[in-house]
């Protein structure tokens, strides 16, 4: 088929509301589509890309090393992980040269970030020419919404409200042609049936509402929508103040060794009541174990799952990013070095 632009899904929301989960079911089970996801990652660390990664070893052999530390790893089921350091218009530029070899690209917008960046650099004159952008998907978490962590005082954990949080989840709302309601499998029954009705009292427009339980939903539901964004939001008229946003949050990486896994996680639950934290991800290598560890926090909660063994030349360390507010690198540290073994 000759194909004159590629279809292009941005994927938002907020820290820990289940993007990347989503995304790495999607590569694991793409419905016989060639995808193509896209996902921004620090200099230092590349936890992103090896959660979408998975359980596909070979990937890691089976890599594309572009400049300025961008990578693609070629999944053997014939999807890409694009793992963006610092250039996305390069790897976009990149992915459309490999047009005859990409059915849809997902791009992921970090948690901290409003994807009308993303939309305008998709609507410049030179990327346009080659991707449409097919809809927006917003993930919301279930139980974060069902609570009201973050859009009332009381559930900011009794601190004073944080204005900037309550917009970022809005405006990341707002954008939205679909929402996707995450880990409704965490709320109580008689709750799900109100969380609809819930996020509809935050919407100001009518987009499509999905829910999901553990990450999963029929991927027929997230393709070929041609939902018109360019022009619903007409993206060259939005004027905010983006990095007025961004530059609020705090990223820490914390690199140690062999590590107690429950000492880990009350070490960090300890972090959590002392500090603004809102994002734990990353793995734990532990004593005795062939399997790597991934270790998931959203707020107090911390989920724990082994993915795959390591690699036989992967390097084995324990390896997390935290993020939040104001955040103390160097107790993050000290405290976290207690779990090592």
């Amino acid at each position: 088929m000759n194909k004159q632009k590629i279809p292009a899904t941005l994927v938002s929301g907020f820290l820990g509301s289940g993007k990347t989960t989503l995304l790495s079911n999607v590569l694991k089970q793409p419905a016989g589509r060639r995808v193509a996801v896209v996902v921004s990652v620090p200099a230092d660390s590349s936890i992103d890309s090896d959660i979408l990664r998975g359980t596909d070893i070979d990937a890691v052999d089976n890599v594309c090393r572009l400049p300025l530390g961008n990578r693609i790893y070629e999944l053997s089921n014939g999807c890409l992980c694009c793992a963006v350091q610092d250039d996305f218009h390069h790897m976009m530029k990149e992915l459309a040269h490999r047009k005859a070899d990409i059915d849809h690209v997902m791009i992921e917008t970090p948690g901290t970030e409003l994807p009308i960046s993303f939309l305008r650099r998709l609507s410049s004159e030179d990327l346009s020419s080659q991707f449409t952008i097919d809809s927006v998907i917003t993930v919301a978490d279930g139980p974060a919404l069902a609570d009201g962590r973050y859009t009332t005082a009381s559930g900011l954990a009794s601190r004073s409200i944080d204005t900037d949080l309550q917009f970022l989840y809005q405006a990341q709302l707002d954008i939205a042609d679909v929402v996707l309601i995450s880990k409704t499998d965490l709320v109580f029954p008689a709750m799900r049936r109100k969380l609809q009705d819930k996020l509809k009292g935050l919407l100001t427009h009518d987009p499509d509402i999905i829910s999901m339980q553990h990450g999963l939903v029929n991927p027929d539901l997230l393709f070929d929508r041609a939902c018109n964004t360019e022009q619903r939001l007409e993206i060259d008229k939005i004027d905010i103040d983006e990095q007025q946003v961004e530059n609020g949050f705090d990223s820490v990486i914390i690199k140690l060794g062999k590590v107690d896994s429950d000492l880990l996680v009350s070490r960090l639950q300890m972090l959590i009541r002392e500090q603004s934290v809102y994002r734990t991800k990353g793995f734990a290598e532990l004593p005795n174990k062939m399997m790597r560890q991934v270790v998931q926090g959203v707020g107090s909660r911390i989920d724990r799952s082994y993915d795959r063994r390591w690699g036989a030349d992967e390097e084995r360390s324990t390896h997390l990013q935290i993020i939040g507010r104001q955040l103390d690198p160097e107790r993050l540290m000290a405290t976290l070095r207690m779990a090592e073994v």
